[in-house]
Order: C-alpha cells, then structure tokens, then sequence
C-alpha cells in the first residue's frame, strides 16, 4: 500500500507540474503579448476622418491594454493604409498665421486631402494625442506610418490586423445587376389619403 499511495502521488505531482508549466507559458505569452509592442494593420477605406483619429490614438497610447498607464508609453507600431479613400468632412479647414499683415492663410481639408492623402490624419492625431508628457508625442508619431494606397513595405512584421471604427458600405458600382434585380425594396411610408371603414364612417 505505501508503494502504491507513493506511486499516484508522484503521477499526482507531476500532473500539477505539468499543468502549472503550461499555465506559467500561457500567462508569459500573454504577458508579452501585452507588454511587447505589436505591429498593427489597419485600413483606412471609407472610414469618417474623426472616427480613425480616436482609433489611432487609442493604438499608439496603448489605452487598449490593461496595464496602460499615463506615465508609460505602452503604444503599438500602427500601419494605416489606403488614407485616399477617407471621407473628409466638407467644411474643415485648416488656417495659419505667418505673424505679418494679411499672413492668414486657409485651405479647406477636402482640397487639402486631394493634393496630401497623408497629412489630414496626420495632423488630427498630433492634435489629438495626450499631451501630459510632451516626449511621448514625438515618439507615438515616429510609430504611425501612413500610406495613401494598399502598397507598404512592412507586410512581414504585421502581427495583427484590425477593422475601423465605422462599418464600409458597398456602393451602387460595386453591386451586379443581379444584385439589383433580387434587391428587397423597402415598404413604402408615404402618407395616403384615409380611407372609411365603413360607408357611414365621416372622416372630418
């Protein structure tokens, strides 16, 4: 009997060794995973100019991970591409001042985004990134690379890649015309005359 209570207690150890083995793996993975900075993917197409802004600097901020803290710069290396095909809103401008007489100058963001697909999500973000510790700016921007069309050089250290803040909806272009014929119609809400139920019914 003791050889046999000492046998299942030494397979007993060395099962909670095992499992406290992988527990310990799976936590450090977790744990660099974490701490690391990743490299994150994310696509620019049809999403709001505002909306990819607060998506931006929520990645290179590191407000995504659990041990963020203002005092640490926890952010990822993000990758934003196809920045062309943003929606600009119409009526922002951009304005500076030289400092001399009649040296203001202004340009309106969707004549500005036409001739530099890249600087309006650029300067949203440096605007837009938490100033408490000037330092981190210049370092959180040196880890946004923005690219105006699909083509990047950084395809093999991509880690993860993410969708935007605003869900992309196909235009008429995109649809076939199969598409179109089997398209349900929606119910038409147009106010029509009343109708009596009955004769003696008086409407007025």
């Amino acid at each position: 009997k003791q050889w046999y209570q000492r046998r299942v207690r030494v397979n007993y150890n060395v099962k909670l060794f095992i499992e406290m083995a992988h527990r310990f793996a799976n936590s450090r993975s977790a744990q660099l995973l974490t701490t690391s900075r990743q490299w994150v993917l994310v696509d620019a197409t049809g999403q709001d100019l505002e909306g990819m802004t607060r998506t931006v600097c929520k990645l290179l901020e590191g407000r995504h991970k659990p041990i963020y803290s203002k005092t640490m710069d926890l952010g990822d290396n993000l990758v934003v591409i196809n920045t062309r095909k943003m929606v600009i809103p119409e009526k922002k401008v951009y304005w500076w001042y030289s400092g001399y007489a009649s040296g203001h100058r202004h340009v309106y963001a969707k004549d500005f985004h036409l001739f530099r697909p890249t600087e309006c999500l650029r300067l949203q973000v440096e605007f837009k990134l938490d100033k408490l510790f000037p330092q981190y700016v210049k370092d959180r921007m040196s880890r946004l690379y923005l690219f105006p069309d699909e083509d990047y050089p950084y395809a093999a250290n991509i880690s993860k890649v993410i969708e935007g803040p605003n869900n992309v909806y196909r235009s008429l272009a995109d649809y076939t015309e199969n598409d179109i014929a089997n398209f349900v119609e929606a119910p038409d809400s147009r106010l029509r005359e009343p109708k009596p139920l009955y004769e003696w019914d008086d409407l007025d």
